[in-house]
């Protein structure tokens, strides 16, 4: 149902992480080497090789598109509805841990002066989590009204 604002919210928090899992989240340079370019499944190095150590921050966030993409569709049990909203938010909570350790990793593999500088589509995954929480709200505040109604009956 399009019109209810739970649905509305989980289709922001999709084009949210949509936009997150396909730009540049962050980069490395490395003292006389160069910089290198980090995605959510792999980093660039500075001659354009792919690496693709940073996988398991594609395997936390590509989930949360699927999961609200189905959340979207089962209106009519909304309490399976309000669970699948928490976990995308713990999956997006998920997902800054694993980025933190991803950048500590990477930063200790290389030898010599390493920073790490985030960019902006880092803050998507936690406005998706904001807007998943907000969508669980409305959830349950949508269950307590059918609730009122069955009793008036």
């Amino acid at each position: 149902m399009i019109q209810r604002k739970q649905t509305l919210f989980l289709m922001a928090a999709i084009i949210l992480t949509v936009m997150c899992l396909s730009m540049q989240i962050g980069s490395f340079e490395v003292a006389g080497i160069g910089v290198s370019k980090v995605y959510n499944l792999w980093f660039t190095d500075p001659i354009g090789k792919h690496h693709f150590d940073t996988w398991p921050l594609m395997a936390v966030l590509l989930p949360t598109t699927v999961i609200a993409c189905y959340t979207i569709f089962i209106y009519h049990n909304r309490k399976a509805q309000a669970i699948f909203c928490l976990l995308n938010a713990l999956l997006c909570v998920g997902w800054y841990i694993c980025f933190f350790v991803v950048g500590q990793v990477a930063g200790d593999k290389t030898l010599g002066t390493v920073t790490f500088t985030p960019e902006w589509p880092v803050v998507l995954p936690g406005i998706s989590a904001i807007l998943y929480i907000m969508s669980r709200r409305a959830i349950l505040d949508d269950e307590k009204l059918v609730r009122s109604m069955d009793r008036i009956r």
